[in-house]
Order: C-alpha cells, then structure tokens, then sequence
C-alpha cells in the first residue's frame, strides 16, 4: 500500500512537471492519487465581471483539506514547476482575481458542506458561533443558523458568495459601521498554506497566519473552514428609504444615522442618477407606483438626487417597537419632505434583497453580462471631492447600475489584518464605502464600449488615489498588474504583507489572478525527492 501511495505521489509530480510547459488537458479526466486532476471548464476561466477569461490547464474538485494540502506541497516542493493555483469559490470576482492562466483552479464547492452550529448556553460568557466549511455559500448558513434562531452579525448585499470567498477580501454591508466588516467576526481558521501545511489559527494561535487570511486576497493559504460569531436573529425588520437633493445634508444625515448605533441596525445610500436608477430596488422594495410623478423628480428630472436606505431589527428579546424607534430616527433628519418610504419584511428576505433583483434581470437577460465594477474607501474628509469627480466621469443619463455611498466606521476594523483602509487623516474616525456597479449590455455596449468603461474607471482611481490629489482613497477589490502600484495600494502594511507573504507562500503559488506577485522556483534539486516521500510516509 505505501509502495502504490509512493507511486501515485511520484505520478502526480510527473504530471506537475508536464504541466510547467503547459499544455492545456484535451483528454479525459486523469486521476492521480486521491487527486482528480480535470479538464479545464468554462466556468473556470469566468467569472461575474465577464472582463477577462485565463484558462487554467487543470480543475482540482477537492473532496477534504488533505487533497488541496497534497496539491500544494507537492508543488512547492517541486523544482521545476511554473504552476499556480487559484482557489474559485462563487466566481464572483471582476477582474480575474480567482482565475489561473495556465495553472490549477480549486473549486471549493467541492469540499463537503459542514455547518455546526454551538449555541451559547445562559450563564456562559463564550459567545454562540458556527463552524463552516470555507466552500459553503452565506445564504446557506443564513438558512441553518436561522434554525436555531441565531445568525451572523455582519454581511454582503448578496448571499451568494463563499465564506472563504469574501473572508477573503473584507466582506462589507449595511451592518459594517455596527459591527464591522465580516472579516472582524471570525473567531478561528483552518487554513491550507501555500507550503501545503494545514493550520488552525486564531487571534492567539498561529495569529500572524489568521490576521494575514483575513483580506489577505488569498496570497497566504485557502480557508477551508471559517468558525464565524452568531447573534440571536431579529424576527423581521422595518426597512426606510428617504430622499435628497442636496449631497452634504445626505452625507450629514448618514453620519447622524451611523451614530444611532442603538436603535439604527443597518444603514446604505445611494446617488439617483436618472429614472433608472429612482426605481432601483422596486422589486424588493415596494415603491408607491407614482414614485416618478412626484412634483420634485418632475420639476428637475436630470437633477442628481440621493437615497439613505436604513433598517431596524425587532430583536425577540426587546420587543421593539419598529414603527416607533423609525419615528424617532426619522424626526432627526432633513430629507426632502414627504419623500420617506418604509416596509416591513422578514429577517430572511431583507437579507435576500439582491436576490430577488437577479431574478429578475435574469429574466431580462441582463445578469450574465459584463461588470465593470469599481469599489473604493474615500475619507469622509474627501467624500464630496469624490463624488465631483464621478459625475465628471460617468455620464448620469446613459449610466445602469446603482451606485452605492455610506459611511463606516474605522474603529471597527482591526488594522492588523490584511485588509487596507485610506490613511487616518486627523484621527477621522468615518470612511465611506463606494460602490459604482455598472452592467455593460452586450446589445447597447460593444467591446469598445466596455473598454471606455474601464479607462474610465483606472482615470477615477488614479485621481482619487493620488497622494497629491487631496481625496486619500483606497481601493477595494483591487485590480492591479504591477508589484509597484500593489506596494502603493498597501503602503504602510506592504512589509509586513511581503514577510507574510514570504512565510506562508515562499514561492507566490497562489492567487496568481490578483497579479501582486511573480511565481517563484526552488532552486534546490533534492526538494522534490524530499518532499514526495514525507509525503507518502504521513498519509
């Protein structure tokens, strides 16, 4: 038996080899070991963004940590391997960031669903939490967590997407000014290194590796296993949008909000740009059917005009009541008058907002499309700046998609992690998120079209990036193509991005689509002998 294990391990480093040249697979599936190594697929070379398509040579369907540990020690103990690894979850990436040209892509929603859930038992002072596996999609532990009537505290717009996928990145919504982003609720990881080594790490276990994964972009290990903080779940939830013309009273009135942490549970805004855009949101949110009559929206229908979307959770044990607390809230803002809408709706659906527009652009055929999407960080002290700058930009009558704007909280991040936030300017506490999430129809947009879209996305960024521009901001779900912009984006946290970078992934194996670092080669002939029979010996 360990003669054949010996042989499969020595099978699988030929193949690895062949593949350093590489040529794509164009025959049947090879199995190597307890390893599938799979044609490339179509989906591995796509994603939401729809903008680029790198072809990988192989597809790894992982049934257990081991096989993704396998993989990557035997690839960082190869000598002559080129080959790279990108981990896929939902493939809800923009620009490639989960695609390896040539290399191997690892579809996480291969690996077994686990979700167990540990209830916090009165008179405990550890909190309830859940145990879930890294390929796990959130609207399925949304669904087991509500069960037991408990649920994660902080979430994206839209459910599906992988643990492991957004942990990955940040992770932010409506609930980040409250309770932060979801990378700041993890208590605990299993992570497989790009050494090939699994790893439990904790804010007090291999702490260096937890806080590197969390927004690290996956260049330092794949999370396989996530154990994520729960709250008791709200049983249904009074959701308010209300109306401006006037950015810096929006702007106000959204700080007001995010400092009513106590009764105020969830808080977005977004920029009206044309009638599109006013009834953006229809399907989950039940417009009055003459929103667009309105005296305002008619007097000046190619005005800019701005939306603040905030929530109240009835919490089982306070028995809240919702119409009351949003009277209170409300009273203290200065929306336009009369422009204040709500409804009420479950916990489950309020999450599943987004859902429910997909459905119907679907539908539409309006889903599967091109994303030329762009995310940024901009200090509250550069927020007007930056939207001046993106109505210079975009053109507000032909635009489709929202654009999203809300403040979050600096305090609720942990700066140790990987994830990077624009400098502290004067101890300014309050960042915005902006989100700018344009489609690019195919029967109205040609490839020309989509191109101008990017440029001028990269015009925004350079601008609001600039140290000498004045506005400070960051991007989030960075694209980059040189190691110098990515030096730029990090700053302060690029040396200790690097060492970590250097201690968990030596050789830059893997997430070579976010293109921060160049694959490495060992250099010492006897490591591929070595690491084959350690290899063989432990299973």
């Amino acid at each position: 038996m360990e003669f054949s294990m010996f042989c499969s391990r020595i099978s699988f480093l030929i193949l690895i080899i062949v593949l350093s040249s590489p040529p794509k697979f164009n025959q049947s599936p090879m199995d190597f070991g307890p390893l599938n190594l799979l044609q490339a697929t179509n989906t591995s070379s796509l994603d939401f963004g729809r903008i680029y398509f790198n072809s990988p040579s192989a597809v790894v369907r992982p049934k257990s940590p081991k096989e993704i540990s396998l993989l990557l020690s035997s690839l960082s103990g190869s000598s002559f391997s080129k080959v790279t690894v990108a981990a896929r979850g939902a493939g809800h990436s923009i620009n490639g960031q989960a695609q390896a040209l040539n290399g191997i892509v690892v579809e996480m929603d291969s690996l077994p669903s686990s979700i167990k859930i540990r209830k916090r038992v009165d008179g405990e002072s550890s909190p309830s939490y859940v145990d879930v596996s890294g390929g796990t999609l959130w609207v399925d532990l949304l669904k087991e967590t509500l069960k037991e009537g408990l649920a994660p505290r902080s979430w994206t717009d839209y459910l599906y997407l992988t643990i492991g996928g957004t942990l990955s990145n940040a992770g932010i919504s409506g609930q980040t000014f409250k309770y932060g982003p979801q990378i700041s609720n993890v208590l605990q990881l299993d992570v497989v290194t790009g050494r090939g080594d699994i790893v439990t790490c904790s804010p007090t276990i291999s702490s260096e590796l937890f806080y590197g994964v969390l927004g690290g972009l996956g260049q330092f290990g794949i999370i396989t296993s996530a154990r994520i903080l729960l709250q008791e779940a709200p049983r249904k939830v009074k959701w308010v949008r209300a109306y401006y013309d006037d950015f810096d009273i929006f702007t106000k009135d959204q700080e007001l909000l995010i400092g009513m942490g106590n009764m105020v549970d969830y808080l977005e805004g977004f920029i009206v740009l044309n009638k599109e855009s006013l009834h953006g949101g229809s399907i989950s949110f039940p417009f009055p059917a003459n929103l667009a009559s309105i005296p305002q929206f008619q007097s000046e229908p190619s005005k800019v005009y701005y939306c603040i979307e905030f929530a109240v959770y009835d919490q089982a044990d306070k028995n809240t009541n919702l119409d009351q607390v949003v009277e209170e809230i409300s009273s203290k803002m200065s929306f336009m008058p009369s422009l204040l809408y709500s409804v009420e709706v479950s916990y489950f659906d309020f999450l599943q907002r987004v859902r429910m527009e997909e459905i119907s652009l679907r539908e539409l055929g309006l889903w599967d499309v091109s994303h030329p999407w762009l995310n940024m960080f901009v200090p509250k002290s550069g927020i007007a700046q930056f939207r001046d700058l993106l109505l210079e930009n975009i053109s507000p009558s032909t635009f489709m998609g929202p654009i999203l704007i809300y403040p979050i909280s600096r305090d609720k991040w942990n700066l140790n992690m990987s994830a990077v936030l624009p400098e502290s300017i004067s101890g300014e506490n309050i960042i915005y998120i902006v989100g700018i999430l344009r489609s690019a129809n195919p029967t109205s947009c040609s490839q020309e079209c989509l191109q101008g879209y990017l440029r001028q996305n990269l015009n925004i960024t350079n601008i609001a990036t600039d140290p000498k521009g004045g506005i400070g901001a960051k991007q989030y779900l960075s694209h980059h193509r040189k190691e110098e912009q990515w030096r730029e984006h990090f700053g302060g946290k690029w040396q200790q991005f690097l060492g970590r970078k250097k201690a968990f992934d030596p050789l830059n194996i893997l997430a070579p689509g976010q293109g921060i670092f160049k694959r490495r080669y060992s250099m010492n002939p006897t490591t591929t002998t070595t690491t084959t029979l350690t290899l063989s010996s432990s299973q």
